[in-house]
């Protein structure tokens, strides 16, 4: 259809239409029969799967032996990210050991043509059995998966040919995971018990021989005068840390009140102005002076009672003249502000008083550590005995700790307290299969059918040029037709070709290839091993009632 050859008027065009449809009637017909029939002939060689669902619970309420402060305080670092978690019980379904065991408590074996070419092939070393335990567990890795669902929930899917066997497989492999996970946590648990409490005696002998030793030479270095070690230089080092600990929460506090003042009166008096008070500078001075006094009787002296009762005495004497100044300073001011000046003077002062005791604690150690040079080898040799001393106490006390945390995680775990596995959704048989989906793929190639028949239609009209009648083909030229021959029916008037009658036979075959392809569905699938993955149960009762052979 050129176009010298349209129709002006639009009734012309919709009837020249209508009959290029008539027209062409067989080549819409083939694409609407034959696609189909091309869809259900695929679906023939795909086997169906069907799937089987169950959801775990995965909750780990206490942390295994191992982490006792963890387990008393109820800390809830012990849980490990959600995608980690999702990968260990993932690595643990998969595994080859567990599956290998849900093979054997199932009952599972090859296919008698599976078992045959295994048979047949080169063993490498391994016995028939061996190789059947690992071709069953690939091919039941190969047809799990697992998600989480909710937090704690995880949701675990196989897939299978066969309706029974996949609830069968599916119902066993999440009750054996189940039993798997407890054991195997309950073995860990009393495996770090026991080795604890095999070394535990180890270690006292150890810890005990270790302090004798440290005694005796500190003994012979006290014996032997000058220089010797003193005792008192252990509690000035532990006074020390108590000091800068205590400066640090102060600091911390003070910095704090500082801040919030800033925040919340940004226009008030700065507190370090208070501390020019001559009240404030007197109580200041008598903290040091009793720190510094302090530090011979803290370090020396068997009760430090009376000293500490002077330092806080003199403590409540600077916070009582601290008050005085800030309520005369600040006379007309919320009371929150002036507690919060009190707060930041009165813990900067004790913070400076704390460093005079520092100093005193400082200076005495390091004349301890300068007399350790003049006796290099006993005081290396304590240091290295106290070192020692040191690493087997540590020890004992983890072991002591790791033999009662598995023993509370034990108890833990046989109650139902430590980590928590239930099945909250069993597997349940699938009604229909999962895959492939068949009513879509065919809906689909029914509605391309007729799509692709009518491209085709308009398509092979837009192109022809074909003359079909006297008065187009004089519409075409512009000449008068000066006769006609008429068409002779001879031989070659019924051949197909020539009668398009080869899209009927095409359609024909397609239907006839489609129904042979649905009907040889079933035995092909059995014949290839598409149908069972390769692997039987031992009857088809236990599948039936998805029981186990569980011990």
């Amino acid at each position: 259809m050129s176009g010298s050859y349209e129709v002006s008027s639009p009734g012309g065009e919709v009837l020249r239409y209508v009959r290029a449809v008539r027209r062409r009637a067989e080549l819409i017909l083939l694409p609407v029969v034959i696609v189909p029939c091309a869809a259900v002939v695929g679906l023939s060689l795909v086997p169906s799967s069907y799937e089987a669902t169950s959801v775990v619970l995965y909750e780990q309420k206490l942390p295994f032996a191992g982490d006792m402060e963890k387990m008393l305080v109820q800390k809830p670092e012990y849980s490990t990210r959600d995608d980690e978690r999702l990968g260990q019980i993932e690595a643990r379904l998969k595994g080859r050991v567990f599956l290998q065991e849900v093979a054997r408590k199932l009952d599972l074996d090859l296919t008698g043509k599976a078992a045959r070419k295994l048979e047949a092939s080169e063993a490498g070393g391994a016995s028939v059995d061996e190789l059947k335990a690992r071709i069953i567990a690939e091919r039941l890795r190969k047809n799990i998966k697992v998600e989480e669902t909710d937090p704690d929930l995880f949701k675990i899917t196989f897939t299978h040919p066969d309706k029974d066997m996949v609830y069968f497989l599916a119902d066993g492999i999440t009750k054996s995971f189940v039993q798997f996970v407890t054991k195997g946590q309950l073995a860990d648990i009393r495996a770090a018990g026991s080795f604890s409490q095999d070394q535990l005696p180890a270690y006292e002998r150890k810890l005990n021989a270790s302090e004798a030793e440290l005694k005796r030479v500190k003994g012979r270095m006290a014996a032997s005068g000058g220089g010797g070690y003193d005792p008192s230089i252990e509690k000035a080092r532990r006074l020390l840390r108590e000091a800068d600990l205590e400066s640090g929460d102060l600091e911390a506090r003070a910095a704090g009140a500082r801040d919030n003042i800033r925040r919340n009166y940004p226009n008030e008096i700065d507190p370090t102005t208070l501390v020019r008070s001559g009240s404030i500078r007197a109580a200041y001075s008598q903290l040091v002076r009793e720190e510094e006094q302090a530090v011979p009787a803290l370090v020396e002296a068997g009760s430090t009672t009376s000293v500490k009762d002077r330092i806080g005495q003199a403590r409540e004497a600077l916070l009582g003249r601290i008050e005085e100044v800030a309520a005369t300073a600040l006379s007309g001011s919320p009371a929150a502000l002036q507690s919060l000046v009190t707060e930041v003077v009165y813990d900067e002062q004790v913070v400076n008083s704390l460093k005079a005791r520092k100093a005193a604690l400082s200076s005495r150690i390091s004349s301890y550590g300068r007399s350790l040079v003049a006796r290099p080898q006993d005081e290396v040799e304590v240091a290295r005995l106290e070192q020692e001393v040191e690493n087997n106490r540590n020890v004992l006390q983890s072991l002591r700790s790791q033999l009662t945390s598995a023993q509370i995680s034990e108890a833990a775990q046989s109650t139902n307290l430590g980590i928590r596995i239930e099945i909250i959704e069993p597997p349940a048989k699938p009604f229909g299969p999962a895959g492939p989906r068949r009513e879509r793929i065919l809906v689909l190639a029914f509605i391309l059918g007729p799509f692709l028949g009518l491209s085709f239609a308009v398509l092979s009209e837009y192109m022809d040029n074909t003359v079909r009648s006297v008065d187009h083909l004089s519409k075409g030229l512009g000449l008068p037709v000066l006769g006609t021959i008429p068409r002779m029916p001879g031989s070659e008037f019924w051949h197909p070709v020539k009668r398009r009658k080869w899209p009927y036979v095409s359609i024909l075959a397609a239907i006839l290839i489609a129904v042979i392809a649905q009907l040889v569905h079933g035995p092909l699938m059995s014949a290839t091993g598409k149908s069972d993955l390769g692997i039987t149960a031992p009857s088809s009762t236990s599948r039936g009632s998805g029981t186990t052979n569980d011990e």
